[in-house]
């Protein structure tokens, strides 16, 4: 296929330029014929919408990032003891896969400088504590004595490292690459083609690449077999098959197990490193997505059991999945080695470039660890530039040693935490924990930068807290506009429901301590808060009918007696009333300075009467004050909503981030996709573009036939030529009760370039608005409803 831009001649069906990684042009899909209808929904006359049918089953219902309740919400309930949390599949667990870096050029080698990696005698630490994994018959080896070469602390009072690098280029080395394709792979040939690019590598005499691909339906590499899991070692640029395991289970640790011991019993080395490659889920949800196995996920505490059993020590464990680069995560693998390389955020669909730093390593198998993270991170970032640009992208290189002290420091702020709410301070913390940047905005895995988090709430020991992290994280590059620092913590906030889980999970491996302390009082009150509140739904809102409040009795963490003596700061939502203002002719709502310091986000509601019932049609994060700090209720100023290709949308906002100089505004816009595949169309507002524009998409659980136990996928997907969109909204009676979901709208094909975003009228059709305020304890109330008529 010929590339238009740079005349390179590429393989038939190339997605992109191997040369140049411009886009190519592939023959226009056929239109698929619209599933049958199942309910007719007949929009008004003259409100500018064509008839529509029901959109195909399962009824795909919205909740913006948020469920609201009454309308559509269905209540997750506690998940099973003693098993830990899996994401319910009733949630928006979404697969990302961002098809526009599925590059398969040669990549070009560049050594980034190391200048700017930090030195490990920043900070001169007296250990005192050890993260270890325990179980119920012995206590794991501690980091000072779990290696017989190690003895005693270094001269900056940091265990040595477990890996004795003997220099000068004799050191041999053994790779373990842990590929479990499943979706990247059989969609999108992400697997394939990293397996291609680490063929790629000049490895040299000194290093060993063993890799087990499994956990997927179909291989574009055709030798490697479907449904099978496979192991291989990498000699002279190509593969030479091991051993074939049949149709085994990827994601089990007894596999992962063998695998290890597999490889280092066949390959002996003096160092040892290990990729996990897949989706990943964060300390919640942990690693990897089976197509073959759909409940099969490997959680961080099953990991440390892994690890635990083979006996082997690591030079860096890496995740190439999303969020992995978490705390938790590091005091997992803290006894087993010496560095952690992962990301805070998502990661586009290719991940790593594993070209460069192989090359790397086979060029110098003495290479210093934290100068080949540094080759990992320069590569990935520089790798994966067209995901950037939508400021999504993270790697950090953490030194595992340090990580006992950061715990120390951690548990030390955390105790400064529980002071400070024992002295009322729980809406400084709350507010420092909405504010804070979060990682894969949401889905509610509530995990947030810990320095970040650190600077908002400013407690006593935050300098001690921050330069710890700062020693540890030897090496990061964002891409983020803000807020990432190289470290995320699980922080319960948005669903409680996990938080017992959580515990019991990441105490096996020593977690816990004054941080959960911290934790165990700071729920309570938010969940008191809850209990406590006036918070109306809208479905309360226009039909009088009460909502029940959440029981939290029944989880153990549950204890009203540590927070039934706090002085809440309630909104007292009953008294909050739409007024109008005669001199200035609109509709606000009074909210008084302290009202305002108990909000944490404030999103407006639309929904369009249709004369049977209301079509949602959304969110949007915009609103107004007046010169009194009211909020105004003025959607009738200009009767406009977000439209996609000058064709009203669905749209629900979801983040704003903060660049200091800039707030990007992102949201989604639910569809079908090719008439198959529910899909959210991501879009985003920044300084740079005078309107909207469409970032990508992921596709939604709704449809998937695997649901990877929660685990996140990689990046955005993009739009190809031809692709079909069937745009979609929720539909409600005026009862307030949810009644489906249904086609919005004329069908759009995507063409040479994307559709604008832009605010268009939305014609006659009464429009109600009301705003969703969401206060520290997270309670989400509605204001009253005002109707704008044209």
């Amino acid at each position: 296929m010929f590339c238009s831009k740079c005349g390179n001649i590429n393989p038939d069906h190339s997605k992109f330029c191997r040369a140049c990684g411009t886009p190519l042009q592939p023959e226009a899909p056929t239109t698929p014929t619209p599933p049958p209808p199942q309910n007719t929904y007949i929009p008004p006359a003259n409100n500018g919408y064509t008839p529509s049918s029901a959109a195909p089953n399962p009824p795909y219902q919205q909740g913006g990032g948020y469920v609201p309740p009454g309308m559509g919400y269905n209540p997750q309930p506690p998940m099973p003891d003693p098993r830990p949390p899996r994401k319910p599949k009733t949630g928006l667990i979404i697969a990302f896969v961002l098809l526009g870096l599925a590059l398969f050029a040669t990549p070009i080698i560049i050594l980034s400088s190391l200048d700017n990696l930090k030195s490990n005698n920043d900070v001169s630490p007296n250990i005192s504590s050890n993260i270890v994994l325990s179980d119920d018959e012995e206590d794991g080896p501690s980091p000072a004595d779990a290696s017989p070469a190690v003895t005693g602390l270094a001269a900056d009072g940091f265990r040595y490292n477990y890996t004795q690098v003997f220099g000068g280029g004799e050191d041999i080395v053994t790779v373990m690459i842990y590929i479990c394709g499943a979706d990247l792979e059989s969609m999108y040939g992400c697997g394939t083609l990293d397996i291609n690019e680490i063929l790629e590598a000049d490895l040299g005499d000194n290093v060993n690449v063993v890799i087990e691909t499994g956990g997927c339906t179909n291989w574009d590499a055709g030798y490697i077999s479907d449904g099978e899991v496979e192991r291989w070692i990498v000699e002279d640029g190509e593969l030479r098959l091991l051993d074939n395991l049949g149709a085994a289970s990827i994601l089990d640790t007894t596999e992962l197990v063998d695998f290890i011991e597999f490889s280092a019993e066949n390959f002996p080395a003096n160092r040892y490193d290990l990729v996990l490659w897949d989706h990943g889920g964060g300390s919640l949800y942990g690693y990897g997505s089976d197509e073959l196995n759909p409940d099969g996920v490997l959680y961080i505490n099953e990991i440390a059991r892994a690890l635990k059993g083979t006996g082997l020590k690591f030079d860096f464990v890496g995740f190439d999945a999303c969020l992995m680069g978490t705390i938790e995560t590091a005091c997992m693998l803290e006894p087993y080695a010496d560095y952690l390389i992962a990301s805070e955020e998502t990661e586009p669909a290719h991940g790593w470039d594993y070209t460069p730093w192989l090359d790397a390593l086979g060029a110098d198998p003495s290479i210093d660890t934290a100068d080949l993270g540094a080759v990992i991170v320069d590569s990935f970032i520089r790798h994966n530039e067209p995901a950037n640009e939508n400021g999504d992208t993270t790697l950090s290189v953490v030194a595992l040693r340090e990580i006992p002290y950061v715990y120390d420091m951690l548990c030390a702020y955390m105790s400064d935490a529980t002071d400070a709410l024992y002295n009322q301070e729980f809406t400084m913390i709350s507010a420092a924990v909405a504010n804070s940047k979060a990682f894969a905005e949401g889905y509610n895995l509530d995990m947030i930068d810990i320095i970040d988090f650190a600077e908002r709430s400013d407690l006593e020991g935050k300098g001690e807290l921050e330069q710890a992290l700062d020693s540890a994280v030897k090496y990061a590059d964002s891409s983020l506009r803000s807020g990432a620092y190289g470290l995320s913590l699980y922080f319960p906030y948005t669903d409680l429901s996990v938080y017992g889980y959580a515990k019991d999970m990441f105490s096996e491996f020593g977690f816990g301590d004054e941080i959960y302390d911290f934790y165990d009082t700071f729920v309570n009150i938010l969940a008191e808060g809850q209990l406590n509140s006036t918070s109306r739904s809208l479905k309360e809102n226009m039909t009088g009918e009460e909502d029940a409040q959440t029981d939290y009795s029944e989880y153990d963490w549950y204890d009203n007696s540590a927070a039934q003596d706090y002085a809440y700061d309630n909104i007292d939502y009953t008294e909050l009333e739409i007024l109008w203002d005669d001199a200035n002719d609109y509709w606000y709502l009074p909210l008084t300075d302290e009202d305002w310091d108990l909000l944490t986000a404030v999103e407006m509601q639309i929904l369009l009467d249709d004369g049977e019932g209301y079509i949602d049609l959304g969110s949007d994060q915009y609103f107004e004050t007046d010169d009194d700090d009211n909020l105004i209720l003025n959607y009738g100023a200009d009767n406009t909503w977000v439209a996609i290709g000058g064709q009203i949308v669905c749209y629900y906002a979801e983040e704003i981030v903060d660049t200091g100089d800039d707030s990007i505004f992102i949201g989604y816009v639910p569809a079908i996709l090719n008439g198959t595949t529910y899909i959210d169309i991501i879009l985003e507002w920044d300084g740079s573009y005078a309107d909207g524009y469409i970032a990508g998409y992921r596709r939604t659980e709704s449809n998937s036939e695997f649901g990877g136990a929660g685990t996140v996928g990689k990046g955005y997907d993009q739009f190809e030529l031809g692709d079909t969109v069937d745009f979609i909204c929720d539909y409600y009676t005026y009862d307030g009760e949810y009644d489906a979901s249904y086609y919005f709208g004329d069908m759009m094909v995507i063409g040479d370039t994307l559709p604008a975003v832009t605010y268009e009228d939305v014609g006659d059709a009464p429009v109600l608005e009301c705003y969703m305020l969401v206060d520290i304890y997270q309670n989400y109330s509605w204001t009253e409803t005002i109707e704008f008529s044209y």
